[in-house]
């Protein structure tokens, strides 16, 4: 009798998993839909995040990414292992929402929404496969740190430490709409670091003047440091951003900028012709093999020196 009972609990216990399995969320359609609109609203009902591509149809870069970049493998992967559904929009049609979800460039990136509808990551121009799948894998590693972040600054608007943190995250995965407003607030409430923070938003958005500003009441830091290259180096101070970001990577506080001041050194080399050097910077970088954005960026100017676009100058 009891074996009996046991018997028809697991048969029970079975019939009870796969009604569940049966009632499992569909997988995501295939990749890069043409209707965005429907795309987000299963998606959202689905509960998974969105990521969104701005194509201008005719320009070459745009194109190239489209009918290679997005369809690589890795990318499909990446797509894959991350539970994204992916769309396409017309970036000329769109370009209100292009505004509105990645801002700067001309129209043309990807972004990502989650299943709020909320944009939290945005990557404007083109990109190579490895830049690509290298985001959408951070982004995925980030997404719930994100949104508990913006919970907490839901439930605490003034505090500097809660809007720190969210807007550190969103500057590393390139949102920039609504991260000044927070990191204003972390500054503004003492904490230092967010002021070279707001330098690297504004230096990303072309506001070199107000990133001066904003590092002239910054503490000195490695990160400081770093983001005084970096804006050397949008300047196009090339010679000058590279002995700053030298020195900056001998700093003992880097930490986490490490492989960021690496990349610029990189580029900043390469811009002021010493090629030697440049490649040697970035064949390091590149060997750590961490999967990193940087390390695809890196990645992109090494092929760059070796094999220029035609008609490139500098």
């Amino acid at each position: 009798m009891i074996r009996a009972r046991r018997r028809l609990l697991r048969c029970e216990l079975a019939c009870a998993l796969l009604a569940l399995a049966s009632c499992a969320i569909a997988p995501p359609p295939a990749p890069w839909q043409q209707d965005p609109g429907r795309t987000l609203q299963a998606a959202q009902a689905a509960g998974a995040d969105t990521v969104f591509y701005f194509a201008l149809p005719g320009r070459d870069l745009s194109d190239r990414m489209e009918q290679n970049s997005l369809r690589s493998d890795s990318v499909l992967a990446a797509l894959e292992r991350g539970g994204f559904w992916s769309a396409r929009i017309d970036g000329f049609a769109q370009a209100q929402r292009y505004d509105q979800w990645v801002g700067g460039g001309e129209g043309m990136g990807v972004c990502v929404l989650d299943a709020e509808g909320h944009c939290y990551a945005a990557r404007p121009g083109p990109q190579d496969p490895p830049e690509l799948a290298a985001w959408l894998a951070l982004v995925a590693k980030q997404r719930s740190e994100v949104a508990a972040a913006r919970a907490a600054v839901a439930a605490s608007p003034r505090d500097p430490a809660a809007n720190y943190h969210l807007g550190g995250l969103w500057l590393e995965l390139g949102y920039r709409k609504d991260t000044e407003a927070v990191l204003r607030v972390a500054a503004e409430g003492g904490i230092a670091d967010a002021w070279q923070r707001l330098a690297r938003l504004a230096v990303l958005g072309g506001q070199l003047e107000q990133a001066r500003t904003f590092l002239a009441k910054s503490p000195d830091t490695a990160a400081t440091a770093f983001t005084w290259g970096y804006l050397r180096y949008k300047e196009r101070r090339h010679a000058e951003a590279a002995r700053i970001l030298r020195a900056a990577l001998q700093r003992p506080d880097l930490g986490a900028d490490r492989q960021r001041v690496q990349l610029f050194l990189g580029k900043a080399l390469h811009e002021a012709g010493a090629e030697a050097e440049a490649t040697r910077v970035l064949q390091c970088l590149i060997a750590e093999g961490t999967g990193s954005t940087l390390e695809g960026a890196a990645r992109h100017t090494l092929q760059h020196i070796q094999s220029p676009d035609h008609g490139h100058t500098h």
